[in-house]
């Protein structure tokens, strides 16, 4: 069994426009990037429990983490987002196993279901 959750917009329309503002078009685009799990992460507003899987943390010594894998719907930056990722336990995303950017809610919806 699946279970779904409908997030109320958190969104991160203003930070986004205060990180393109201090660092200009380019560098922003790069922060954006690297930074995608998390902003992906919080600006959903549909999530999916996939199931557990274990993470091995290679800068720790072989240590591994318990986390989640989640789908989730996101509308963010204009765009909205279909993917994958993996949350912690604090409910912090750690890592973005993939993502999809669409122009329409239809279809990110769409591969939003058919995320497995």
């Amino acid at each position: 069994m699946n279970m779904i959750s409908m997030i109320g917009v958190r969104g991160c329309d203003a930070q986004v426009d205060a990180i393109r503002a201090e660092f200009g078009a380019v560098m922003s685009a790069r922060i954006l990037d690297a930074e995608a799990a998390e902003f992906m992460w919080e600006s959903r507003v549909s999530e999916r429990y996939l199931g557990q899987q274990i993470d091995i943390l290679i800068d720790d010594d072989e240590a591994s983490e318990d986390v989640s894998r989640m789908a989730f719907l996101s509308d963010f930056d204009g765009n909205w987002h279909a993917g994958i990722c993996l949350v912690n336990g604090n409910g912090d995303a750690v890592e973005l196993v993939w993502k999809r950017r669409f122009g329409r809610n239809f279809e990110a919806q769409m591969s939003f279901d058919r995320a497995s």
